[in-house]
Formats: C-alpha cells, structure tokens, sequence
C-alpha cells in the first residue's frame, strides 16, 4: 500500500469557495500577516511586494493575481503562508489557513495533459469527502518555472536588504534536575501526562514502559541518561513523558516539566568544542532561561539502542485495541490541538490561540458597574483586560473555595489579531489533540447572547474514559463583538514573541462531568 502524503491546506478564495494545497514539507510556516507589505514597482503583476520576516525580507505574491481571479483583493484578517523553493522563501497570500492532513494516493487525481498549459500553475487535484471538497494542489515547480530569478532581481534592484540566508530550527524546552534542556521538535512525536508505567520491563536505565496505540514504548528518565544517577525517579503533577522517534527508534523521556516549543536561529547555537560530549548539539542563550543545552537525540541515547530496539519490536497483549488505548495519549508536537480548562465543566481553546498560561497573582481589579472586565494585569509592560470566563459564561458559583480543593485559578493568555486577553479559569486539565470539530448545535438559553464565542466543539475524552462534547472559546469573537477591541496589527517583536507557545502549569484533574 502507498504512504499517505502530508498536506497543508488554505482557503485561496473565501467568497468563491477556493481552497489550495502544498505538501506540508515545502511549508515553513503559515500566520497571520502582521506587517505590512511594502509595494515594488515590477512588470510581475502577481509580486505585491516585499515584507520584514524575523531579519529577512521576503517577495509576497498574490496568489488571486497568479491564477487570475476575478477578485484579487485580500482583507485585514489576510494570512501569510512562508514556503521555501531552491533554497529562499517566499510569501504566499491566502484568505485563511485551513488545516494539515494526510492523503492516500488514490485521493489525488492528475488533470490530463491537454488541459494544462504553460501558465497552469495548478496541475493535480485532491478530492475528499466523496468528492463534496476539492483542493486545488499547487505546483511550486510551475509556479516558478523562472520567474523566482526575476522576482529576486527586482528586489535587489529595489535595493532591499539582502536576505540573509539563516535557518532556524525548533526545540522543546524543558527542565531536568534544574537545569534547562531544548530537544529538536522534528524527534519529537507527543508529550504524555506521567501514568503508570510497565515495571515488567524496568531495566538498567529503562524505568519500564508505556503501551501506545498497541505499541511497547520503552521510558527512560532524563535524569539518568545526563548523568543525575544518585537522584532516584520522584514524579510529581509537571512531571511528563515526551515521546520521540529518531531513526526509527521510538522511546519515552521522563521529563521534571515541559515548558514551551522555542524557535532558535542555527548561527546562535554555540557549539561544544572537541567530540567528548555527543549527547549536546550544542548551547543557545535565551533571555527567560538562560543557557539552554540543545541536546542530540542520538547521543543521548547511544547506550540503550539495542535494548530500544529490542523493546520497540513488542505488540501488547491482552484485550486493548488501538482505539481504546489512543485517548490516554495527550498531543502536542502535532496539528489540531486544544487547551481544556474548567469552570465548573470542561471548555477548551485552540492551542494556536494561547500565548501563555500564568497564575492568577494579584490583578489589579476594576470597579466594572455590571461590566465584563474583571481587572487587569500589566504582563510584562502591557495592560491586559481579564475576563472570568465562569462569569461570562454565566456558569455557577464554586460551592467550595479553591484553596478546600487545593487549586489555584489560572489566567490564559489568548491571542487574536494583535490584541490579548487574560481569561480567568479555575484550573487547566491537560493538552488534547482532536483532528475533527463540529459546529455548534444548540446552546442553553443563557448561553445564547455568546454563541458567536462558542461556535464549533470536539469531543473530548477524559480520565474517567467518559467522552464528553466540550465547546471551544473563539478567543478573536470575545475580544473583537464583547470586549469591543478593534483588530490591530501586531508590532515585528509581539509577532516574533507570539510564534513561540509559553506552556506552563499542565495540570490533570479529577472530578470530571459529563456534557
């Protein structure tokens, strides 16, 4: 059977129902268009201009214009999807970003060779859902047959700054025994909640293993495998289980706590002098960590690859199907993930729309007079409004205080069209990834004045196996229809900041209800 192919999708045309496709590897990165596209006068119509990227400057081209549509215009809430073609990026206009999803071979259908012509841009199609949703796939190699020469050389004629060729590359950060440790996200597969482990298989280093989707992963602990071998394994609530796979080996790492996925430039990792320490890739300095060691997967774990090796060749056994043992997974390193949170029941938030998680501290509180604003908090020189969602949502009063039950409330940092918002919750239950959403049916009637926050929901499956409906809070809808705060563009170091997740504090909880 052919492999299934990675793809990541965006809606060219929102009114004409246009929706485009690459393969998810020519893609560096979609997001909203936080700057402004700076015109150049140039015979390519479809070159709109150029804009500022993390130190570089990168053409933009309107993809309405390249196909030629009727309508070549983009709004406000246009995205941006950064690819890479012979070796420079460039901007790619879109109306919105749609989603990444695998598809099998047979999905994709080749328009016949008479139909195509020089121009054609577009020359394969993907049909999904029985043929009800079409995306066009777009052929980069089409697209710049030579034309990516010219639009350089316009550039350069422009006299732009040259765009340096620097490349980035991503880490998990977290800690381990108190020092702070970054792991490349492309060895990274899912980030676990710390569970019972398989003491059957408790080995040397190997403190057992976790039996996912059928599989025998063995666990190893950080700790030990960097040397911390008088410290014995004392899990505690951030204690978590990164999984990765590195040359077909797939193992657990036992980790104190996991704090956010960091982009770092490959010229600002120091690197280790001579060969004595394979397991470090190398040192990068960062302003909230400090020196962060980057570590080299295969190094680390060059002393257990047989016993990985062996154990990875394990099929559970006993009555447990794939499916039954898929949801005690929790998803990170992976697309179409939510934050779950309570306030009385369970309600979730795209990750993609969380800056960051904090403790509730001491906001400064506002005399609202009935009005939706709690307080605000001065988060690293900015004032944020915060909103508690219990009262917002109108759900009902704690019948115990957080201190009886041992909780703190937490302030999610939500992010949309430039603007932030603190939304008070009573606790964070966990990251959960969930690759479809439905749109909202119906809601109760006091919940009805919000729908338009409240508009699609996932199933979500909790601790208790229980699967539950939990509704999804459209972070841009509550900033932009109640707290009446216009869309703004974001500033070049609050776009930058705001493409790196800070996420703390990812609590499991008991006592779940369902929907």
């Amino acid at each position: 059977m052919s492999q299934e192919q990675l793809f990541a999708s965006f809606i060219l045309d929102r009114r004409a129902g246009i929706e485009i496709a690459l393969p998810a590897e020519q893609v560096i990165e979609a997001m909203p268009l936080n700057a402004p596209i700076q015109p150049l006068p140039t015979g390519a119509v479809f070159l709109e201009g150029v804009m500022p990227l993390r130190g570089d400057v990168i053409p933009v081209i309107n993809l309405k214009k390249r196909l030629a549509l009727a309508e070549t215009e983009y709004g406000a809430d246009a995205k941006v999807a950064v690819i890479q073609f012979n070796r420079k990026r460039y901007g790619l206009l879109v109306d919105d970003i749609r989603d990444v999803l695998r598809v099998a071979p047979e999905l994709i259908e080749h328009l016949d060779a008479f139909l195509l012509t020089e121009e054609t841009v577009i020359a394969d199609l993907i049909k999904l859902e029985q043929g009800r949703r079409t995306l066009e796939l777009l052929d980069l190699q089409r697209l710049f047959p030579d034309g990516a020469a010219a639009i350089e050389s316009v550039v350069d004629r422009n006299e732009q700054p040259p765009a340096a060729a620097r490349t980035y590359s991503q880490f998990v950060v977290y800690s381990c025994r108190r020092q702070v440790y970054g792991i490349p996200v492309a060895d990274s597969r899912e980030i676990c909640f710390f569970a019972d482990i398989d003491q059957t298989f408790k080995s040397g280093k190997v403190e057992g293993a976790l039996q996912l989707r059928g599989q025998t992963i063995p666990v190893l602990c950080s700790a030990t495998l960097l040397g911390c071998t008088e410290e014995t394994l004392q899990p505690t609530e951030d204690t978590r289980i990164l999984v990765m796979q590195s040359d077909n080996l797939s193992f657990g790492l036992i980790v104190d706590k996991v704090h956010q996925i960091l982009v770092v430039a490959d010229d600002e990792i120091l690197t280790i002098p001579g060969n004595h320490l394979p397991h470090l890739q190398g040192v990068c300095n960062n302003k909230q960590y400090n020196n962060i060691m980057l570590l080299d997967v295969q190094g680390l774990i060059s002393s257990q690859t047989d016993k990985i090796n062996a154990m990875s060749r394990l099929r559970k056994t006993g009555g447990d199907s794939a499916s039954e043992i898929e949801p005690a997974a929790r998803h990170l390193i992976t697309e179409h993930c939510y934050l779950v949170f309570a306030i009385g029941k369970h309600y979730a938030i795209e990750l993609k729309d969380v800056q960051e998680i904090i403790d509730c501290g001491d906001f400064m509180q506002i005399a609202s007079g009935g009005g939706l604003v709690q307080g605000i908090i001065n988060l690293r020189g900015r004032i944020v409004p915060v909103l508690s969602l219990r009262n917002f949502y109108n759900c009902p009063d704690h019948n115990v205080t957080t201190k009886e039950l041992g909780r703190e409330d937490k302030l999610i940092i939500g992010k949309a069209n430039g603007n932030l918002v603190a939304l008070l919750v009573d606790e964070i239950v966990t990251i959960y990834k969930q690759e479809r959403f439905h749109a909202t049916p119906s809601l109760r009637p006091e919940l009805q004045s919000k729908k338009d926050t409240l508009d699609r929901l996932i199933e979500f499956v909790n601790d208790n196996g229980l699967k539950e409906h939990v509704l999804v809070v459209n972070v841009a809808n509550v900033l932009r229809n109640h707290l009446q705060i216009p869309d703004q563009e974001t500033t070049a170091p609050e776009a930058a900041a705001a493409e790196d997740h800070v996420l703390v504090d990812h609590r499991n909880s008991s006592g779940h209800t369902q929907s």
